[in-house]
């Protein structure tokens, strides 16, 4: 036990080292790029439509008699936007997934410069997101900048905002300017003060859309102004970045006969208090730049950029820009007070065949030219100690030992031509200092160790003196140890929460210019106030208790003054709250203790079950309210029609006219729930609803017999209840949140009837149970091996002559599920239409995209889910060393079903492993509960009394997982447009049907429970899995049994025939990287006009009088597949 305690002390040292060290190197070191409050001017003004819509387009229009000399913008929309510059994209952010909007995804996760997040974390690579019951992130916290020079123009010129909200409360602020070579005034682009014109439709003449600068707005309405910009907004970018004018001159030297130039400049940093500095920098050939000596990256001079956003021009080629490169750095953490040396490596390419094909140009013949300029921002956002280059700098034709410290002569640079603006492609690059990763991680690699060896005297410190223990070096040290504990549990929570929150709105709090101060601030608190606490439980003198008081409430009183900038109402408020709770921990403490163990003995038995109600109660409410606000997506549209089809005819026929025959028990259960309480997508929701509380019971019920804990049962079932992804799934026309209650009911009937031999009865349900769940899902097949190794595990000896049902079970069980399977490929099978679609079964051996389920499972949509596995993979390995082979074997069931899924379904999909999520929770929570626990036995034989680091420990982990989902914005989530609004499209159409009407939809299975089915579908690329089969000869897609429409000429046969046309597209406002697909969605885009365009989808109508489509050379026709 001795050598334990010692590895525990020491364990918590070096843990509780490195995460001081790590504070210590960000405040006082490696300062990260924080975020700051954008400092909106008073003129800027929110605007919105006059019209009320979950979509708007707004327009400003200008001319320019000079040519443009640089132009910019920042713009902060509620909540999607996309931003044109005379026809063409060159900014967005959309909240959408594979063209579908996600709102599991995170804070700004689709911003097309990725450098404008508020972080330099790299976002994990999920392949796919799934929805939950939580309203969209609110990206218009995070401003963007947007340099806009290389797309104005002499003429006419519009700025266009397409912004898109999942309420309808869209709202978009933009403030900019631009400025022309002459002498004339600015044009001022701010909204609210400045002429914006907006729409709720984007309508088009014939193919000028209306993002054109020729498109004439006459026609469209003023903005409506919503007031000036009271709400933080915020950036890592300074405005000075694109707001001032290029400095300096492009400067060139002698080449060598490799074609090097070396160039070298002095920027002097004064001793006045800077607090961040920027670079912009380009090269007309790649280069390396150095900083004192420090590597800060290898820049590319020219290239096409292949990045960016894509538009389609009157030619209908697709345009990207192709120029040098213009680099925003911060490099802050590059420089000190004094002279610092900057030094450039400029290369030309060698080969010029080569260049030809990497660059489209060869390499030109002239001076290789380089272009800085910089500045040093304060903290009150002064710029200072300006850089440029110019003559001043020095060129070499050879390196020289040293050069880039300073060392050694050179020639003058040759100043060139002044920095126009408009030749640049601003890239923005973030903290430069990142990109130098030995000598960051050096810098942390010291911070580490100083932070070890200070817990280390610190712990020993306070065991020797603090509390007397004298008995020897490692007694002293275990019993300080004990004392660091909760502000270490206290760091460890909070790099949990830094690492879950990194790409969600919550990490905003974390990205604060003083965040990692507070911290240090509330650990020093926490340290005080275990100190206090220790104090009173040795019975110490009251004056050492106000001591500590005092200077516990001085920590907290500078940490709020930090954290409010000074408001005196808080402190106040702070330093009373401190001085009661001081008051009743040393003439109260008794008291409470005493209530306490009182409580505990009057508690009723049954109180268990009345919290358990409560429980039930509220998850209930959750799943329940607001259920009809919600659209139907793609597949609750399918089920739907299976099961209406089953209340039509017996059998699951869809509008397509295909047995639907996946899910049976599902599905049949649906249709008689439908019989007896009515056919409605809200009563088919409620079934779901039911199961969604049916399986917290279940959830209690396991977890209790497996832990022994009613607390931890509760625990859990609390967390499932508030679980967004299970709320969601509850209130969905699916069978996932069937198949989850029936697997989790599985595993406990398992667990009773097979590990804990506890009756036949148990073992008869077991095969029920699991009959039912396969024939709900079919892919829980990989559960199967888990029963079998459990079964042959735990379930010894097996006798033939009293065991013999057993056998009977599995062989029925076995049975019906294979004639379920059987059915299924005979009653579904159609011809293989092409490569490209996947009719065939989703389960099948396959060893590609190994990582997809782990990722999806254990990381979660926005990280939501890590959390939970860092606790379940240190609660496997608790067990497994404590030889609690139970436990174990639920810890190996989660990994094995990892590892079945990936091998053997093909469809990546995070839905596959919905059914033992709750395993996941209740593992976790269970594990660290017990890892608290034995902390608290060992650190007590330290201590020789107990310290209650169990409840300490449950607390942090209850705030933390807590935390961890957000209970506060799932209760704004249910007034939301989740998914899009596909339904109301359709019954826009049926309710303006005229008889001849054509439908054309890319939209899968939305019409088929409204219209019964479109006439046309559009394959998009999501198109891939059941999406089409031959019928007589035709290509027909597999939700609702109509043709498919490919390409032009087959849309221009439609055209000719109709007197007209519904066009029902997903909501796409960039255009796809396929050249043929990008041509042909832009024809069906602009083809009609629109009438409706809701939240995440778009309805246009052509009629007659439009005309048809303009001639196509007679090349031959494509009417689609015979």
């Amino acid at each position: 036990m001795k050598v334990l305690n010692r590895w525990l002390s020491l364990g918590i040292i070096l843990i509780l080292g490195c995460f001081l060290g790590l504070l210590g190197n960000s405040i006082w070191d490696q300062l990260p790029s924080a975020v700051n409050r954008v400092d909106w001017s008073s003129e800027a003004q929110w605007i919105t439509s006059q019209e009320t819509t979950y979509r708007f387009f707004a327009t400003r229009r200008f001319s320019l008699s000079d040519p443009p000399r640089s132009g910019w913008l920042r713009v902060s929309a509620d909540n999607d936007f996309v931003l044109y510059v005379n026809g063409r994209v060159v900014a967005q952010e959309l909240s959408y997934q594979s063209q579908i909007p996600r709102n599991s995804l995170g804070l700004a996760a689709k911003i097309s410069d990725p450098f404008q997040k508020f972080n330099d974390g790299v976002a994990y690579n999920l392949y796919a997101s799934d929805w939950i019951q939580m309203p969209y992130p609110r990206d218009w916290k995070l401003t963007s900048y947007v340099d806009i020079s290389s797309y104005l123009q002499t003429g006419k010129n519009v700025i266009g905002l397409e912004v898109q909200n999942s309420t309808k409360k869209p709202r978009v602020v933009l403030e900019g300017t631009v400025y022309t070579l002459a002498e004339s005034a600015p044009i001022n682009l701010t909204t609210g003060a400045t002429p914006w014109r907006v729409s709720a439709l984007s309508y088009n003449h014939q193919r000028l859309k209306w993002s054109d600068p020729h498109y004439s707005d006459e026609s469209w309405l003023d903005a409506k102004q919503l007031g000036r910009v009271t709400e933080a907004t915020y950036s890592r970018l300074s405005k000075n970045l694109f707001s001032r004018p290029l400095q300096g001159n492009w400067i060139a030297g002698d080449e060598n006969s490799q074609g090097e130039v070396w160039l070298r400049g002095l920027w002097e940093i004064p001793n006045k208090q800077s607090s961040r500095a920027f670079i912009r920098v380009a090269g007309d050939r790649d280069f390396y730049l150095l900083i004192n000596d420090l590597l800060v990256n290898r820049f590319v001079g020219k290239q096409l950029d292949l990045s960016g956003p894509a538009t389609l021009d009157d030619q209908g080629q697709l345009v990207r820009f192709n120029g040098t490169q213009l680099y925003l750095i911060e490099v802050t953490n590059f420089l000190r007070p004094g002279i610092n040396t900057i030094g450039v490596r400029l290369a030309r390419l060698l080969d010029p065949d080569w260049s030809a094909t990497k660059n489209g140009v060869l390499t030109p013949t002239g001076a290789i030219q380089f272009f800085l300029d910089g500045w040093v921002e304060t903290d009150r956002g002064e710029m200072i100690a300006p850089i440029a280059t110019d003559a001043n700098w020095m060129t070499l034709t050879e390196p020289v030992s040293g050069w880039t410290e300073g060392k050694g002569t050179g020639e003058p640079a040759i100043a060139m031509q002044l920095p126009q603006s408009q030749e640049f492609k601003y890239n923005i690059q973030g903290d430069g200092y990142l990109f130098n990763y030995p000598n960051y991680l050096w810098h942390q690699g010291l911070w580490c160790a100083g932070g070890i060896i200070s817990t280390l005297i610190y712990a020993w410190g306070f065991g020797r003196f603090w509390l007397a223990r004298q008995n020897g070096w490692w007694d002293s040290l275990g019993a300080g140890t004990a004392l660091l504990l909760p502000g270490t549990l206290f760091l460890m929570g909070i790099g949990l929460l830094k690492h879950r929150y990194a790409e969600a709105e919550k990490g905003l709090l974390f990205a604060q210019p003083q965040s990692n101060a507070l911290i240090l601030l509330t650990f020093i608190a926490i340290v005080l106030l275990t100190l206090l606490w220790s104090q009173i439980r040795q019975n110490s003198p009251t004056w050492h208790h106000l001591t500590l008081c005092f200077l516990l409430g001085l920590m907290i009183c500078i940490g709020l003054g930090w954290a409010t900038g000074g408001n005196a109402v808080a402190i106040l408020l702070a330093a009373i709250g401190i001085l009661v709770l001081t008051l009743i921990s040393l003439w109260g403490g008794d008291r409470l203790r005493d209530s306490y163990g009182r409580l505990r003995q009057t508690w009723p038995t049954w109180g268990h079950w009345v919290l358990l109600g409560a429980i039930a109660i509220i998850g209930f409410s959750l799943r329940v309210y607001n259920l009809d606000f919600a659209d139907l997506d793609p597949d609750e549209n399918v089920s739907l029609d299976a099961v209406r089809g089953i209340l039509r005819t017996g059998a699951p026929i869809t509008t397509a006219e295909i047995w639907y025959t996946r899910s049976p028990f599902f599905h049949y259960l649906l249709a008689l729930w439908l019989r007896i309480v009515g056919d409605s997508f809200t009563n088919a929701r409620f079934l779901s609803v039911l199961w969604g509380t049916a399986t917290l019971i279940v959830v209690y019920i396991f977890t209790h017999q497996v832990t022994g804990k009613v607390w931890i049962a509760l625990i859990v079932t609390a967390l499932l209840a508030l679980d967004p992804w299970e709320i969601w799934y509850s209130r969905n026309i699916r069978f996932y949140q069937a198949t989850q209650c029936l697997y989790l009911l599985s595993f406990w009937l398992f667990f009773r009837g097979f590990m804990q031999r506890a009756g036949k009865w148990y073992q008869h349900l077991f095969f029920l149970s699991v009959t039912l769940m396969l024939l709900s899902q079919e892919a829980t097949l990989t559960l199967l091996p888990v029963f079998f190794l459990g079964f042959f595990y735990f379930y010894r000896p097996f006798r033939w002559s009293s065991d013999w049902s057993i056998i009977l079970g599995f062989v029925m069980t076995m049975g019906v599920f294979s004639y379920n399977a059987t059915f299924f490929i005979v009653k579904t099978l159609t011809p293989l239409a092409g490569l490209s679609s996947m009719t065939i079964s989703f389960i099948k051996f396959r060893i590609f995209y190994v990582s997809f389920f782990a990722n999806e499972f254990l990381v979660g949509f926005n990280r939501m889910h890590i959390l939970y596995s860092c606790l379940f993979f240190a609660g496997l390995l608790y067990f497994i060393i404590c030889k609690n082979s139970k436990i174990a074997f639920f810890y190996s069931s989660v990994i094995i079903n990892l590892i079945l899924l990936t091998l053997l379904v093909a469809l990546r999909a995070s839905r596959y492993t919905y059914p033992f999520y709750p395993l996941l929770i209740m593992l976790s929570v269970y594990g660290i509960f017990c890892i608290a626990e034995s902390l608290d036995k060992n650190l007590e034989s330290l201590w020789k009394k107990p310290l209650f680091i169990k409840g300490i420990a449950t607390t942090f982990a209850f705030l933390l997982l807590l935390g961890n989902i957000e209970p506060g914005r799932i209760l704004n989530s249910y007034n939301e447009s989740i998914t899009a609004r596909h339904l109301q499209v359709s019954e826009y159409i049926r309710e303006h049907w005229r008889d001849g009407d054509v439908v054309i939809s890319n939209v899968p299975a939305v019409h088929a429970n409204t219209l019964g089915g479109a006439d046309y579908y559009v394959p998009h690329r999501g198109s891939f899995f059941d999406a089409v089969y031959w019928k007589n000869g035709r290509l027909i897609d597999r939700w609702e049994g109509r043709q498919l429409l490919t390409n032009p000429d087959q849309f221009s046969h439609i055209l000719a025939k109709a007197n007209r046309v519904w066009i029902h597209l997903i909501h796409q406002p960039q255009l796809p990287k396929d050249y043929d697909f990008a041509k042909f969605h832009a024809l069906l885009r602009t083809t009609g006009q629109p009438v409706l365009e809701t939240f995440g989808t778009d309805l246009r109508l052509w009629q007659k009088d439009d005309g048809l489509l303009r001639t196509l050379p007679n090349r031959g026709r494509d009417l689609g597949a015979y």
